[in-house]
C-alpha cells in the first residue's frame, strides 16, 4: 500500500513516458513524420559523439536545426555563426513536456554523446496542462537524469521563457511560479542555472517584442542572437571558445 501511495503522489511530469503528439508540419516533415522517428533520430546524433555543445528541449530548441535535423530551422544561420566551429548538436522536439524529453533521456537521447556542455530548456509545453509545483519537479527529473546520464557535462539550465507579451499573463504568472521553484537546483554539482528573462523583457517585465514571434512564446531570430549571446560568457568559462 505504502508502495501504491508513493507512486500515486508522482506527477506526470516526473513519468518518463514517450509523445504521443506528432508536430510534423511545425517539425517539418510534411509527410507525417512521427515523434518516435524524431527521437530515434537524436538517439543516431548522441552516437557520434563526443560533443563540445549540445542542446536538449522542445521546439524553441528544434528551432536551432543542428547536424542532421531534417526540420524547419529558421535559426540554422545564427547557429553556423555562433556553434559552427563547435561540434555541436541540438536535440529539440517540438510539443515536448518534462515527461517526453525525460523519456527521451532515458531511452538513448545522451547514449554515446559524452557532451562537454548541456544546454536544457524545457517545460513551457507543460504550463497548460500541470500546476507550477508539478512543472518544477518534471524539470527536477529531467536535471537529475542529465546529470546520471552525462557524468562528465557541465549543464547549463535556462528556466521557462517568460511568456506571453505582458507580465499579468496566466501564463507567465505560472511560468514565474515554476522557476521560482527551481532556484535550489543550482546548488547542484555541475548545474549552472542561466536565467533569459532579463534579456528578453524589459524594465515593465513586458517581452522585448522583435526578441519573439506573434505568438509570444517562439522565438524570432534575433531572440536566438540574444540567446546565443547571453550563453557565449558561461560557454567561455566551461573552456568553449567563443566564434571569431
Amino acid at each position: 500500500m505504502l508502495l501504491l501511495a508513493g507512486c500515486a503522489a508522482s506527477p506526470p511530469t516526473t513519468i518518463a513516458v514517450p509523445s504521443q503528439e506528432t508536430r510534423a508540419a511545425a517539425a517539418g516533415w510534411q509527410e507525417g513524420r512521427p515523434w518516435i522517428a524524431q527521437h530515434q533520430d537524436g538517439v543516431a546524433i548522441a552516437a557520434r559523439g563526443p560533443w563540445d555543445l549540445y542542446f536538449l528541449g522542445d521546439s524553441i530548441t528544434q528551432s536551432w536545426g543542428g547536424p542532421g535535423r531534417r526540420v524547419s530551422a529558421p535559426a540554422r544561420e545564427v547557429w553556423k555563426e555562433e556553434f559552427g566551429h563547435l561540434r555541436s548538436a541540438s536535440l529539440g522536439i517540438s510539443g515536448d513536456r518534462t515527461q517526453h524529453l525525460l523519456w527521451r533521456i532515458e531511452n538513448g537521447a545522451l547514449d554515446g554523446a559524452d557532451p562537454q556542455v548541456i544546454v536544457v530548456m524545457i517545460g513551457t509545453n507543460n504550463l497548460p496542462h500541470d500546476n507550477a509545483d508539478q512543472i518544477a519537479r518534471g524539470i527536477e527529473a529531467v536535471v537529475e537524469a542529465v546529470l546520471r546520464h552525462a557524468p562528465d557535462a557541465q549543464v547549463l539550465l535556462h528556466p521557462i521563457l517568460p511568456r506571453g507579451g505582458q507580465p499579468d499573463h496566466p501564463m507567465r504568472k505560472k511560468g514565474a511560479a515554476v522557476n521560482r521553484a527551481i532556484v535550489h537546483l543550482e546548488a547542484r554539482d555541475r548545474l549552472t542555472i542561466v536565467d533569459l528573462e532579463p534579456h528578453f523583457t524589459r524594465e515593465d517585465r513586458s517581452q522585448v517584442a522583435e526578441l519573439f514571434r506573434g505568438d509570444h512564446l517562439h522565438l524570432a531570430i534575433p531572440g536566438y542572437r540574444m540567446w546565443a549571446r547571453t550563453l557565449r560568457p558561461h560557454l567561455i568559462d566551461l573552456g568553449l571558445s567563443p566564434a571569431r
